[in-house]
Order: C-alpha cells, then structure tokens, then sequence
C-alpha cells in the first residue's frame, strides 16, 4: 500500500478511544479538555490546534519506503498502532507542557487526565512496537527533556527580563530541540524498531530542523504578546529584529527539506519544501541587514546542535 492509502486517524478519534475505556467520571472530565488548557477555542477540537499534517500524521512519513517514493513500508494495522502512539503523545506531551510551563494551574482534574494519557501513551507504544520496556523508556526519556527544556526556556526569560540580549543562539537552539523533541518519539520509535539506523538520524536531523523552524515562527509572531504575559520575549532575549526569526525559518524549513529527501523520504521532503517555498514569499519587516544576519546565526546554531 502507499503511504497516503489509509484513511488518516485523526487525533480526536484517538483521544475518544482512550476515554471510551476510561470510567465515566474520567470521560466528563476530558470533555473541551483542548479548550481547557488554552490551545483553542469553546467547541473546537485537537485538530484545529494541531494543524500541520506532519504533525497531525508523523508516523505515516516515517513509514515511507527509502526506495520506493509514496509506499509504506507498514502493514495498516501496523501504521494504525503507531499513530495512536503518537496522537497519544501528543495529547499527553500537551497536558505537561501546559502546566510545566506555567500556563495552566495543576489541578487534580488535570493531573488525573495526565496520568490516564501517559499510560495510553505506553500502552499504545508497546503494542505498536511490541516491547513494553522499549516503549516505557522512550517516555520517560523524552518527558525528561521536554522538562529540561521548559526549564531553561523560563530561566531565559526571567534574564530577558534584567537583562535583554544575553541569550546566545545555540542556547536558544538547544533548549527548543529538548522542549520539542517529545513530539516526536512515536516515529522515533517506528524507525528503530525497523533498524533503520542512518534513515532514523536524517529523520531525526529533518524533524528537528522543522522543529526549530516553527519555533522561529512562533516567537517571530507571538513576540509583543511574550513581551506582555511574560515580561520578555526571545527576539528580546537574543536581542535580535523578529524579522531574522522569519527568515531563518525559511531556511530552516529549506534545509529540513534537503536532509529528507536525501534520506528517502520524499514526502515528508516535499511537504517541507513547500512550506519553505510558502514563506520565502512573504514580506519581512526590519532593516535587511540586522535581518540576514539574525537568520544566518540562527540558521547556523540550528546546524550545529542538529549535526546537519
């Protein structure tokens, strides 16, 4: 079959199953649970917060063939298994984010839909990869960065705060790999358990260069409202025009594209690529030079930290 066959799983069909299984007290209290932590508004749903179809369906272009553009190498069981691994991730990873990062309060409502999400995600992982301890590993390992992360993404902030510009590009880029990196360990997991060694590090390199990308983005566009509810923003913290954000992002989204193709993975090569395409286009605010030059030390610390 070809990758794109399967009807694609969405996140929401996922996040109902998993409370289909849960006692009814536990089901109400998942309900709007998207619009509860901040991510978007009354009556919609995960999907309208995860709007990207790589993110939405990573492990159906980690599954492509390296040798055959468009096929899976996954049986649609096999494909099925690992993206409700990763829709569990997601909903899991989203839930301590939020409350790691201080944007929504602890509450034991939260923390209960938060342990009930971290088992879906084990259990989901071990029965797509077919290794309980395997699966269990990679979740601890990856919500041991996304802390880390936060972690030193707040300290940035509250030095922001005194002290504007301290922040270096490879520190920025760092801490943005290690918040972000869990999104992705369900597709980590797929290409390990196909022993897919130098396919999984250009994978991971594509992955973590996008990632870093839509970082960029976020910051770029969220840079006034960062200055309002947290004291600073990190153009401010770098002491960089927000426009150099914009740019390298396209870079960035560029390069990301050229390490997945080379690798075999075409489509998840093609999809980055227009995206980079998509953002070359659009104007750029900020004088030209201050501009080139954020972009090519962010562009830079990214190739460094990612090895690519």
């Amino acid at each position: 079959m070809t990758s794109g066959d399967l009807l694609r799983l969405r996140i929401d069909d996922t996040f109902a199953e998993v409370l289909g299984r849960c006692p009814a007290d536990v089901a109400a209290d998942a309900v709007g649970l998207p619009c509860e932590l901040g991510l978007v508004r009354p009556g919609e749903n995960w999907e309208h917060f995860i709007i990207t179809d790589v993110n939405r369906d990573l492990p159906r272009y980690a599954a492509e063939s390296g040798t055959e553009p468009g096929r899976s190498t996954l049986s649609s069981d096999s494909l099925r298994a690992f993206r409700r691994a990763h829709h569990c991730g997601i909903i899991y990873g989203l839930i301590v984010d939020r409350i790691e990062d201080g944007q929504r309060a602890s509450t034991p409502k939260l923390r209960r839909l938060r342990r009930v999400f971290k088992r879906a995600w084990i259990d989901t992982l071990t029965e797509a990869t077919g290794d309980g301890a395997f699966a269990r590993r990679l979740v601890v390992n990856s919500l041991r960065s996304l802390r880390a992360g936060n972690t030193r993404e707040r300290q940035a902030l509250a030095i922001a705060q005194m002290t504007p510009g301290r922040l270096t590009p490879p520190e920025y880029v760092r801490f943005t790999l290690a918040k972000l990196r869990w999104f992705g360990t369900s597709a980590d997991a797929l290409l390990v358990r196909k022993n897919e060694g130098e396919r999984h590090r250009a994978f991971r390199r594509a992955y973590d260069t996008f990632s870093i990308a839509l970082q960029c983005i976020d910051d770029a566009l969220d840079e006034s409202s960062d200055r309002e509810t947290r004291g600073a923003s990190f153009p401010s913290a770098l002491g960089f025009p927000p426009g150099g954000f914009l740019v390298a992002a396209s870079g960035l989204m560029s390069r990301a594209g050229e390490i997945a193709r080379r690798a075999g993975f075409t489509e998840l090569g093609r999809w980055f690529g227009h995206v980079a395409n998509t953002l070359a286009t659009r104007p750029v605010a900020g004088d030209p030079l201050e501009v080139g030059i954020t972009a090519q030390l962010l562009c830079a610390a990214a190739e460094e930290a990612t090895g690519a």
